[in-house]
């Protein structure tokens, strides 16, 4: 058996798997966001780590003596600082924070160099660019950074190890994507020195047997850092070669695992590279606006209707909405098109429109941010043929649809309970690397995926050719708006 912790930045989902993947017992519960200020989204680090206690002795309780491993997955672009004594001086800052937006110019003349060395644009999202903020600001006494995973370990192992993953520090702007060490150019840029900063190791690997008494864990189980869970949605639904990775949930993603580092040939840096697991990169780009949009629009226009009210809403509606565009960027935007000062935007209205046609729009919108990040890829060498949905929107059928359309791609449906297990199952993949149950991940296929896949949405090639042209005037639009929208009248 073995358990999976996934941390997100709205909750943590813990599961007990077994070598099938089929899920045994699970537990959930909601991480606290604390909104000091604007722009400011924090977690305790204290809080979830006492979480994970709590989940896990749930999940142990009557199969203490059958687990083999805990595996572990975080969220990317976490930042938090340390004290000489490895006591958190501050909470997480997470993806969400945006304050550090207000350096990111300070960024933009090492740019191109950083993304060649590290994968990671100039983006606020980054810990280097956070680091930057901070130090910036003043009042904190910097002794440790820590990406959280690497504070949690810690912690879990009674101080014995202060390390991290290459696939979660290769999200923090200071790994060097190729030597997966940490890059003297970033630290230099950041001004942080690299005794200041955790261990970083394979996540495919066992870090340590140990037993763990205070969670019910007598005999000694392997711990293996796992990844971050983007990355382990590929790998745990098996999606290598000329497949994807569709995300659906609060960021809107399409990730490529691929064996090379591959970068953006074009200026713009449209997407990353990070370290995924087991030799493997990710490529790929996430958008801030995929439920994240939605649930605003649903909230502040739909008073909260069901998800699947929305499907007959929009049903009736023509394609491209009568010639309605919205531009969801309700949340800005770090990609494709890397720019804060986009938001939402709605284009089009005249007397003949009604909701229904805002709010089609509103999925169009987010479909073709998803085929402006597909064509980035595709002009880089990758092109996949099937995309594989994960995340609570691929329960949104009409979103689903719309999608499939305008990326003219095959989408694959799970069930939805492994859709929202997805990290936690590719943690379980990787564990059982770790331990042998293969001689690289792509060999593990969990028989748990292969059973639920409830269906494929296939596109029209008649409809593909009508979303290209309404995707070409969407586009367009979106560049317009930035240069109008950028302090020096052009896109940052």
């Amino acid at each position: 058996m073995f358990i999976s912790i996934d941390i997100g930045t709205s909750s943590i989902k813990i599961i007990l798997s077994n070598p099938s993947g089929e899920i045994v017992k699970s537990f959930r519960d909601e991480i606290p966001l604390y909104i000091s200020q604007q722009g400011a989204a924090e977690h305790s680090p204290n809080e979830i780590y006492q979480l994970v206690l709590k989940g896990v002795k749930s999940i142990v309780k009557g199969f203490e003596s059958s687990i083999e491993a805990i595996v572990f997955s975080t969220y990317l672009h976490g930042l938090g600082i340390l004290n000489a004594g490895f006591n958190p001086i501050s909470n997480i800052l997470t993806h969400l924070d945006s304050r550090a937006g207000k350096v990111q110019g300070l960024l933009e003349e090492y740019g191109v160099e950083l993304y060649r060395r590290t994968g990671c644009p100039p983006l606020f999202i980054y810990p280097i660019t956070k680091i930057l903020w901070l130090q910036k600001t003043g009042g904190l006494d910097i002794k440790y950074i820590s990406f959280l995973k690497d504070y949690l370990i810690y912690r879990f192992t009674s101080q014995k190890f202060f390390t991290v993953d290459y696939g979660v520090a290769s999200g923090s702007g200071l790994l060097n994507i190729y030597s997966l060490r940490w890059d003297d150019y970033a630290l230099g840029v950041a001004g942080v020195d690299e005794r200041m900063l955790p261990e970083v190791v394979e996540g495919a690997k066992v870090l340590e047997y140990m037993s763990f008494p205070e969670i019910g864990l007598r005999d000694k189980v392997a711990l293996v850092l796992g990844s971050f869970d983007g990355a382990l949605q590929n790998i745990g639904y098996s999606i290598y070669g000329d497949e994807a990775i569709l995300n659906l949930g609060s960021t809107a993603v399409l990730r490529i695992l691929s064996r090379d580092v591959i970068l953006d040939r074009d200026k713009r840096m449209r997407f990353f590279c990070y370290y995924a697991a087991d030799g493997y990169r990710v490529v790929g780009a996430a958008s801030n606006n995929g439920m994240t949009a939605l649930e605003w629009f649903r909230k502040v226009f739909l008073d909260n209707i069901e998800w699947f009210a929305i499907n007959s809403i929009v049903e009736d509606v023509e394609l491209c909405s009568s010639n309605v565009v919205v531009l969801p960027f309700v949340a800005g935007e770090r990609f494709p098109y890397r720019s804060p000062h986009l938001s939402y935007i709605v284009v089009g209205l005249g007397l003949s429109h009604e909701k229904k046609h805002v709010v089609r729009a509103s999925l169009e919108g987010i479909a073709f941010v998803l085929k402006a990040i597909a064509k980035a890829l595709e002009e880089n060498g990758l092109s996949f043929t099937i995309a594989h949905c994960a995340g609570g929107g691929c329960s949104i059928e009409s979103l689903v649809k719309i999608v499939s359309q305008s990326l003219c791609k095959s989408i694959v449906i799970y069930d939805d309970n492994i859709a929202r297990n997805a990290s936690s199952l590719g943690g379980v993949v990787v564990a059982m690397k770790a331990l042998g149950y293969g001689n690289n991940i792509s060999e593990i296929l969990l028989d748990s995926i292969a059973r639920s896949k409830a269906k494929v949405v296939e596109p029209s090639k008649n409809l593909c050719l009508i979303y290209d042209k309404c995707f070409n005037r969407f586009e367009t639009l979106v560049e317009n708006i930035i240069r109008m929208l950028s302090p020096n009248g052009d896109k940052e």
